[in-house]
């Protein structure tokens, strides 16, 4: 009697962990950008090969089914100063061959340039710039922006490639469905690589 209740606890315990563990995933890790929009020539690939052409920094992504939040985050130094930004999208996400995982996502990226001291924060947003800005103007006014990834499921790792393009002008404070394509002409967009682990 004993054995049949401890046996009905531990399968009471373990079917919850089972489910909770298929619909839900946290991956937490890093990501570099290459900071030049294309990689061709020679002379490209060189570029490629010089760290300070790329930013780093975290990235973060919970997936609930196919349904997946992301956050990115990235740092680089400039001639002049610093750079920081991030993006935080929305979208879905689907594991294909049992190996691959591809996913796009939607939302506003905000980047704010610093001078050598980190100092005269100058906010980057969609159409030009603001050097005195309050978090909620520099959010309403940041460009709507898609990432797409692509990753190898290596057991707990995810190892992959992502992509990142403005839209063309939509943010939540000009809500023009007409500027929500990605801008292809005008900004061709930028490459990076990420390397995250899969926490649950």
């Amino acid at each position: 009697m004993k054995k049949r209740v401890l046996i009905l606890i531990i399968i009471s315990l373990l079917v919850p962990a089972t489910l909770f563990a298929g619909l839900i995933n946290l991956n937490v890790g890093a990501t570099a950008q290459y900071k030049i929009p294309t990689i061709g020539d020679s002379e490209d690939l060189e570029d490629a090969a010089n760290i300070e052409n790329w930013a780093f920094g975290p990235d973060i992504r919970l997936r609930l089914l196919f349904a997946e939040v992301g956050v990115a985050g990235l740092y680089s130094k400039t001639e002049d100063g610093h750079t920081l930004s991030g993006v935080l999208t929305g979208g879905i996400s689907l594991d294909l061959l049992g190996f691959l995982r591809v996913g796009l996502g939607l939302g506003p990226r905000m980047e704010v340039l610093f001078d050598e001291d980190f100092k005269n924060p100058e906010v980057l947003i969609a159409g030009g710039s603001i050097d005195d800005a309050t978090f909620g103007d520099a959010f309403m006014n940041a460009p709507m922006t898609y990432r797409a990834t692509a990753d190898f499921k290596l057991g707990r790792f995810l190892v992959g490639l992502n992509y990142t393009i403005d839209s063309n002008g939509f943010t939540f404070a000009d809500p023009d469905t007409e500027k929500l394509l990605p801008d292809f002409e005008n900004n061709p967009g930028r490459v990076g690589v990420s390397l995250l682990f899969r926490l649950f």
